[in-house]
C-alpha cells in the first residue's frame, strides 16, 4: 500500500506534453507518449474529481471487456483516499484463486480475492489486472508467480513509502527486490519497460 503522488498535471505539464509529442520523430514514440499522457490524465482525474474513481470502476465493470488472470499476473485494487490522494494496493496472482501480497505488518501472505480486498476504506469491489496493449489478454509469467510463491511466509521491514507492496510486486517481476518502485507510477513504468504499453482490466 502506498500513497500515489502522481498529481503533477498542471497547465505547464499539458503544454510540455503536447510540445514533446510534436517533436518526436517516430509514430511509435508519439503513441507511447500519448498513452502515458492519457494514463497520467486519468490518474489526475481520479485524485481530484469527486466520484471519478467510483464512476471509472462502474464503467470498467459494466462497459469495458473484463479479463481473467493467469499465473504471474500483476493485480491491484483501490484501497481508499488519504486526504485527497488515492491509495492503491498491488500483488501477484499465482493461480488457483490465490494472490501473493505484502501486508502492512510486513508479512508476505497468500490470500484469496476477497481477502485481497478486505479492510479497504474505499467501497471498492474490483481487482484490476495488467493486460497487453489495449486488449483484455492478461500479462502473466510463470517465473513471476514462482518468485512470489517463494516469498510466502517471509517478512519484510515494511515502510509505507520506502518498502511497500509496489516494491515487492516489482521485485517479483524483475527478480530485484531492492528496486526503487515504491510508487504505483514507478511500478507501471517497470511493466511498460518489460511489456510495452498496457492497460488495466477488471478481473472477471
Amino acid at each position: 500500500m502506498v500513497i500515489n503522488f502522481e498529481i503533477h498535471l498542471d497547465s505547464r505539464s499539458f503544454f510540455q506534453y503536447f510540445i514533446g509529442i510534436f517533436h518526436l520523430n517516430s509514430t511509435n514514440q508519439r503513441k507511447a507518449m500519448t498513452s502515458k499522457f492519457m494514463s497520467d490524465l486519468g490518474n489526475f482525474a481520479k485524485n481530484i474529481v469527486p466520484g471519478y474513481t467510483k464512476a471509472e470502476e462502474l464503467f470498467d465493470n459494466f462497459v469495458r471487456e473484463k479479463t481473467e488472470s493467469v499465473a504471474g499476473s500483476i493485480v491491484y485494487c483501490n484501497l481508499g483516499l488519504t486526504g485527497q490522494l488515492m491509495v492503491e494496493h498491488t500483488g501477484i496472482y499465482v493461480g488457483n484463486g490465490q494472490i501473493v501480497e505484502l501486508q502492512g505488518s510486513g508479512k508476505i501472505a497468500l490470500v484469496n480475492r476477497k481477502e485481497f480486498l478486505k479492510g479497504r476504506s474505499l467501497d471498492s469491489f474490483s481487482i484490476w489486472v495488467a493486460c497487453y496493449g489495449n486488449s483484455n489478454k492478461a500479462i502473466g509469467d510463470e517465473l513471476i508467480a514462482q518468485r512470489a510463491k517463494a516469498e510466502v511466509g517471509n517478512t519484510r521491514n515494511y515502510h509505507l513509502l520506502k518498502n511497500n507492496c509496489h516494491r515487492f510486486t516489482s521485485g517479483c517481476i524483475t527478480g530485484n527486490f531492492n528496486n526503487d518502485d515504491t510508487l504505483f507510477i514507478k511500478l507501471r513504468n517497470t511493466i511498460r519497460s518489460k511489456w510495452g504499453d498496457h492497460t488495466w482490466r477488471v478481473w472477471r
